[in-house]
């Protein structure tokens, strides 16, 4: 007689004593009763005995009514699944519901729906203000770590053939390797792409299959995957339009200001911000041609979603690049953040990974940047002052009234006065001030973010070493994760440990 699934799960998760089981069993329960307004769910509890008949592994009986509910939410599987025999009880099954459940409460961002029976599903994505979320095929497969690669647990031919007609479609997909250990869930993230290259070629090729033990699912790789795969889809679903849309921005350029409205193109959110981004780059640089005095410059960008462009949009790396003119040997440009305390506190740590990421970019490249928290300054221009004589204006981020952007240049001195005023303040309450060197300012910067520098550090550099392009690569032709594997680099030279 096989056994129920329930008793191969509960195995699998070390949940197999009444003590040890209640515990997650009542604080789910207290969980629905949270989200379904059942108060019922708060006060279920569970005798012992019957506990032990549901583990037994030969009840083929039916849990009702909140107890099923309860189930259900732990596992993944309606209770029909659960107490009914498991599809090959010979190999061990992965811990569906428990995935899900982690990677669901962990990042709110993000819900795994894995079918009854599994364990293909999907990855659902969705953006916080400004990105429109995505979705993804995915495959959950049981792994083992050894050394610096995980590697399949013993996969059944059936297993294996799951895999590898997972890997076959062009569509995105990722392989999530699911290691247990110590009574956790460790989860690693390969993409399909990637793990179908990876693996040796022949008729056991998912066996071959692996995962850098760096592509560790965590606040930085999940940041990672969350923002690129968001602007990637987003930017291949409008690459037609904006193909053939490419005319405004020489259109606009000639203009003295410019705000189109967003409703001038149909574009989605990923769309709409690599337009906007992409004039306003062109427009200032194109004012700054005949500057002689080093600008200085604002930022808009006070989350990592929105600083995420920095990071993927290939003409942004261009765009600095291009500025690295006005620095030399006494001289770098300032580019200046205004991050409140509040927004920084609402903030989901993978956010704020990405900003420091985006932030230590312009490190990199020769660009001090400075940190302002004063929350009245959360609506200045994006600009770039050059004192005493042009501001450049140039704004793309939160832009009022749904434009696409809003720019134009100003030389009067009441405008220059008010740009100046701020500039100075921020050089004045600048919370990386007393840094003298990059890798102080960054670290100054983790601290402020709540990012713990060495784990930061140490991620980065383990990253970095493998690349980003393994974990997720982009598809549309205007982005790149060139600049963020040499900031990985970057940041990992940093690590404390060394």
């Amino acid at each position: 007689m096989r056994r129920t699934l329930f008793s191969l799960l509960l195995k699998k998760q070390n949940l197999t004593t009444w003590e040890v089981f209640c515990v997650p069993y009542t604080a789910t329960g207290r969980e629905l009763a949270r989200e379904t307004g059942n108060r019922r769910l708060a006060t279920v509890s569970l005798g012992r005995t019957t506990f032990d008949r549901w583990s037994s592994g030969s009840w083929y009986g039916r849990p009702r009514g909140e107890a099923a509910q309860i189930l259900e939410r732990m596992f993944g599987h309606p209770v029909e699944v659960l107490f009914s025999p498991a599809p090959d009880a010979s190999e061990s099954p992965v811990a569906v519901g428990s995935v899900a459940t982690q990677i669901g409460s962990r990042w709110p961002s993000s819900s795994m729906l894995i079918p009854a029976g599994g364990p293909a599903g999907t990855w659902e994505i969705t953006g916080r203000h400004c990105l429109d979320g995505t979705s993804a095929a995915v495959h959950l497969l049981p792994v083992i770590r050894r050394g610096e690669e995980v590697n399949p647990d013993d996969l059944s031919q059936d297993g294996q053939r799951d895999v590898e007609g997972f890997l076959r479609p062009a569509r995105r997909g990722f392989i999530v390797g699911v290691e247990e250990r110590r009574g956790d869930l460790d989860l690693y993230v390969r993409e399909a792409a990637s793990a179908r290259r990876s693996g040796r070629p022949g008729p056991q090729s998912a066996r071959t299959l692996s995962i850098p033990s760096a592509y560790l699912l965590d606040d930085l790789t999940y940041g990672i995957v969350w923002a690129l795969t968001q602007l990637d889809d987003g930017l291949l679903a409008d690459d037609q339009v904006l193909d053939s849309e490419r005319h405004l921005i020489s259109t606009y350029l000639s203009l003295p200001r410019s705000a189109p409205s967003q409703l001038l193109v149909d574009l989605s959110a990923a769309g709409s911000s690599w337009m906007g981004s992409a004039f306003c780059a062109q427009h200032i640089q194109q004012e700054l041609a005949n500057a002689t005095e080093v600008p200085t410059f604002w930022t808009r960008e006070q989350s990592g979603e929105e600083a995420a462009p920095w990071l993927f949009f290939k003409h942004k790396l261009d765009y600095l690049q291009a500025l690295t003119r006005f620095h030399s040997a006494s001289t770098q440009t300032v580019r200046v953040f205004c991050l409140p305390e509040g927004e920084v506190a609402q903030s989901e740590r993978y956010e704020r990974v990405l900003l420091l990421l985006a932030i230590a970019l312009m490190e990199r490249v020769g660009i001090r940047v400075r940190v302002i928290p004063k929350p009245e300054y959360s609506e200045v221009d994006g600009v770039a002052l050059v004192p005493g004589q042009q501001a450049v204006v140039a704004n793309w981020v939160r832009v009022p009234g749904g434009a696409l952007w809003a720019a134009g240049s100003t030389s009067t001195r009441g405008d220059l006065r008010t740009y100046a005023a701020a500039f100075a303040d921020a050089q004045g309450n600048d919370v990386l001030s007393g840094a003298a060197d990059s890798a102080s300012r960054l670290q100054a910067l983790s601290g402020y973010l709540g990012l713990d520098w060495g784990w930061l550090t140490s991620r980065c550099r383990s990253l970095g070493e493998y690349g980003v392009a393994g974990l997720v690569r982009p598809r549309s032709r205007l982005l790149t994760v060139n600049a963020l594997d040499e900031t990985l680099l970057f940041l990992g030279k940093l690590t404390s440990d060394q």
